[in-house]
């Protein structure tokens, strides 16, 4: 066989025109969406209106248990500045109390040291008259 048997004659190269190309893309469209792809339209719908509806439930969820904390939050705050103010409360009238009781003792302790001045006073009178004499007077 040669050449020129097995060689097709070249075709020359013709726009198409606007119907060809329209039949064309119609000819494409339909292989990319086949005629029964509003079931799955339908499909998806179903499926996305059942997500939504999952997560709008979620939300729902999310907001009550957002509000349990808030407000579990909130009692708990109250619950601590009750407690504060309680603790507070005690530790004022146990700062009374110390502070009467300091004073108490200062006025003990101002009491004893009189008491022992008067008492040390004059065996300390004594003690320098007989030094003076010792020293200064000169026998006993």
């Amino acid at each position: 066989m040669s050449e020129e048997q097995v060689r097709e004659p070249d075709a020359s190269y013709t726009a198409p025109t606007a119907a060809e190309a329209g039949e064309h893309l119609m000819e494409q469209l339909q292989v990319q969406f086949p005629p029964y792809f509003d079931r799955f339209l339908a499909e998806r719908d179903r499926r996305i209106a059942s997500e939504l509806g999952r997560l709008e439930a979620a939300v729902e969820h999310n907001g009550a248990e957002i509000a349990r904390v808030l407000r579990e939050m909130d009692r708990r705050f109250a619950e601590a500045k009750e407690e504060r103010d309680h603790r507070f409360a005690e530790a004022k009238v146990e700062r009374e109390v110390l502070r009467t009781e300091v004073q108490a003792l200062r006025a003990e302790m101002h009491s004893q040291f009189r008491w022992t001045i008067g008492l040390l006073f004059p065996l300390v009178v004594g003690m320098l008259a007989v030094i003076i004499r010792v020293f200064f007077v000169g026998t006993f």
